[in-house]
């Protein structure tokens, strides 16, 4: 097991500087967050969750549960993170997966960094056939989605999930509800560094603005 201690330590300092920084919460999000977040999950809680769904969560991920602090004041009870935060661990999983999420969420996710538009429409297009039974939508929803759990909301459909199986497991992912647009996937290898980075980007102001902000979206 990888230990992130050290990272973990910096995030918790991080986070009361990027809380100072942005005293006005100019940051998207900020403002309904407000940098804070309620006390860590425990172990027993991963456990089980793991146990039910048959999935294990990705290291840091876990790390941040369990050291960092779990849900708050922001949407949905989401704690500081990117937009609008970080959900509450374990709830809003049907973001994604509309039906039978203990199904699908063991799956291995078929998305990755390098899908293109072609490749998304020929995913999505079934969809929103006219003639689409409710088990069809369900095995295809399921499939598209399978293997994500939604981590926060962006606003409006967009939301940010973290890949808990595959060849791309842990890695933070920004994804349109109305499947208009293929998935963005960050440029960090982990939910600890997508993390951190936020709190960096806030800390050196480039995040303070009132133009749009895409924190974690690639750069091309």
């Amino acid at each position: 097991m990888t230990d992130f201690t050290e990272q973990i330590l910096r995030i918790k300092i991080k986070l009361q500087k990027a809380k100072e920084k942005d005293k006005y919460f100019k940051v998207f999000g900020a403002g309904s967050h407000k940098y804070e977040i309620n006390e860590p999950t425990s172990i027993s809680n991963i456990d089980a969750f793991e146990q039910y769904y048959g999935i294990q969560l990705p290291e840091s991920f876990q790390s941040f549960l369990l050291n960092i602090g779990n849900g708050g004041k922001s949407f949905l009870n989401s704690g500081a993170g990117p937009f609008f935060g970080i959900y509450p661990f374990g709830q809003n999983l049907d973001d994604l997966i509309h039906k039978n999420v203990k199904k699908h969420l063991k799956k291995d996710c078929v998305l990755h960094p390098h899908i293109t538009e072609m490749q998304w429409e020929k995913l999505t297009d079934p969809l929103y056939e006219d003639n689409i039974t409710d088990d069809d939508y369900e095995a295809l929803n399921g499939s598209l989605y399978g293997g994500l759990l939604p981590l926060g909301s962006q606003g409006c459909s967009f939301i940010h999930a973290l890949v808990l199986n595959g060849p791309h497991k842990g890695m933070v992912v920004n994804l349109d509800r109305g499947e208009l647009s293929p998935p963005k996937f960050s440029e960090d290898k982990n939910f600890l560094d997508w993390y951190e980075r936020w709190l960096n980007e806030i800390i050196s102001g480039k995040l303070i603005t009132t133009s749009p902000c895409w924190f974690g979206y690639p750069k091309n």
